[in-house]
């Protein structure tokens, strides 16, 4: 499954952000330049592991996807479960802690720093980062979910009534 990842310029990722726990946003990226899609995960009260697995494997990018990148600091998400039950790699990132949690190991592309914990080989992971980190502190995938997950756009709405300045 992992051992045969081939990394391509334009490998299809899927980037999963838990930060909201209101909303579980993803973001399905070609490397680090096409964003092809945003996937979003209706609340639930508590996050189910098998449950987003499932979700994963419903969209219609599923086909396509050759990985998955959480960001994850309140590790609310089994990365082991996803990976059995998906059969793609996971890779969890941290860019919050400045100690490096327990199986976590400190990758550098360029100038930036990331905590990333994985099983695929250091190499490997190493490629992956280089292809899909663009800009900013997180790669690519979890860049994108993780804006559209801060953003008021899926929050609520507020509409005003409309006016008539010039009505008597």
């Amino acid at each position: 499954m992992t051992h045969s990842l081939t990394v391509k310029k334009e490998i299809r990722t899927l980037g999963l952000d838990l930060c909201n726990p209101r909303r579980v946003m993803g973001a399905v990226t070609r490397g680090g330049d096409y964003l092809d899609g945003v996937l979003v995960l209706p609340p639930k009260p508590t996050l189910n592991t098998i449950w987003i697995a499932s979700a994963i494997i419903r969209t219609r990018f599923f086909p396509e996807l050759r990985l998955i990148m959480t960001h994850d600091p309140e590790t609310q998400l089994n990365p082991i479960e996803v990976e059995r039950l998906t059969k793609l790699p996971v890779i969890t990132v941290d860019s919050t802690r400045k100690r490096l949690p327990d199986g976590f190991k400190s990758y550098k592309v360029r100038q930036r720093q990331l905590q990333v914990r994985s099983y695929l080989p250091p190499r490997k992971l190493q490629e992956i980062l280089c292809t899909t980190w663009a800009t900013g502190i997180l790669p690519e995938p979890l860049r994108i979910a993780h804006l559209l997950a801060r953003s008021r756009f899926f929050g609520k709405t507020h509409v005003s009534k409309p006016t008539n300045k010039f009505a008597s």
